[in-house]
């Protein structure tokens, strides 16, 4: 009987674990509530007009499927680096470096053909992010130097080099309000619908990509091989899979996707690359793959959530007079609760492999 309710106990307690992200999501927005109550805001009228500046148009839609392809895109890769038993923190920097690649190739092919331009341009970002990331991947395996480290430094460094470059070597050569490039010309826009809201194509490319990481990581062989070395690296090992391969093709795939989603966000929204083009996209793809729970599958809702989130918040500024700072309290909250409740579940786990204590 003793050992039936230890099990009943055990199953809830794990079952509450894997809803952690859905929990800290839930109390976020109720923290966001209660300081929207100090200001003097209704909280009703807040999530009914949140709801509607996210889903209650065809422009609402379109905005809010737009800013949730790069956190699709972004946050399948990082779940594919964490399956991979690696952990990058660089994706902000990535998401620059593939639209600084996307770009170098739209200014150097002028007048190419939609059909081949783009996937020229996109591939273009996604090589110049694969290389970028492979700095830290070398310094992890021959210098044993922890990737969380140098990912997170090398953010920095990449969005200054965008800057760097927008400034001077890829200048526009005619006068501009603002640092960017020349334009790139229709050939290499992503076909977008005015009505919804400028949606774009970008948005069929996030999906195929979570789908395909789905595919890989639960279908594909070489994915469940991936999956062992992040579950066990000296099981993989004594297996005859190779921790080190395995480590550095899912760093590479990580930032070959986020340099995608670099390329989509460039491509879907502008016509030239500016220094600050996707402030922000990386961190809160981030974010978004901490609620999916670093699972593929959960990739999906959580950037449509936080697609709505942002959007929605964004026009409340205008309607509501909410502070911008809002989604940025909201968006701590989820990081705390997750990341409490990732933390409490990796405890309860530790606890219940130890072996019982004999007694006397």
């Amino acid at each position: 009987m003793n050992d039936t309710k230890k099990l009943n106990s055990a199953t809830v307690i794990q079952t509450i674990f894997r809803l952690s992200s859905v929990i800290g999501a839930i109390i976020g927005l109720l923290i966001a509530a209660l300081f929207l109550t100090l200001l003097g805001i209704n909280t009703i009228e807040f999530f009914v007009e949140l709801v509607k500046g996210a889903l209650g148009s065809p422009k609402a839609i379109g905005n809010t499927l737009n800013r949730a392809a790069p956190y699709m895109i972004v946050g399948a890769a990082t779940a594919i680096a964490y399956e991979c038993g690696s952990m990058n923190m660089g994706q902000e920097g990535q998401v620059f470096m593939g639209g600084l690649g996307a770009a170098l190739v739209a200014l150097a092919c002028p007048g190419l053909p939609k059909p081949l331009a783009i996937p020229l341009a996109l591939l273009g970002g996604m090589l110049l992010a694969a290389l970028y990331i492979a700095i830290p991947v070398i310094f992890r395996l021959y210098k044993g130097i922890n990737e969380v480290l140098t990912t997170l430094i090398m953010n920095y460094v990449a969005t200054l080099i965008v800057s760097a470059m927008v400034i001077g070597p890829i200048a526009c050569t005619t006068s501009s309000s603002y640092p960017r490039t020349d334009e790139f010309g229709a050939a290499y826009m992503l076909t977008n619908w005015r009505d919804i809201g400028h949606l774009h194509t970008g948005i069929f490319i996030a999906v195929a990509v979570v789908i395909l990481a789905i595919y890989f990581f639960y279908v594909h062989p070489a994915g469940l091989k991936a999956r062992a070395v992040g579950f066990s690296p000296m099981a993989s090992r004594t297996a005859g899979i190779s921790p080190t391969k395995v480590f550095a093709l899912g760093m590479l795939m990580n930032g070959a996707f986020c340099g995608l989603a670099g390329g989509v966000e460039l491509l879907g929204r502008y016509n030239n690359l500016r220094g600050s083009y996707a402030d922000g996209i990386g961190w809160d793809s981030l974010i978004v793959a901490l609620l999916s729970g670093l699972d593929p599958k959960g990739v999906l809702p959580a950037a449509l959530f936080f697609g709505g989130l942002y959007t929605g918040i964004s026009t409340l500024q205008r309607t509501l007079g909410v502070p911008s700072a809002l989604l940025s309290l909201i968006k701590g909250c989820i990081v705390i609760f997750v990341m409490t409740g990732t933390a409490i579940q990796k405890y309860h786990q530790a606890k219940l492999k130890k072996p019982a204590k004999k007694e006397a």
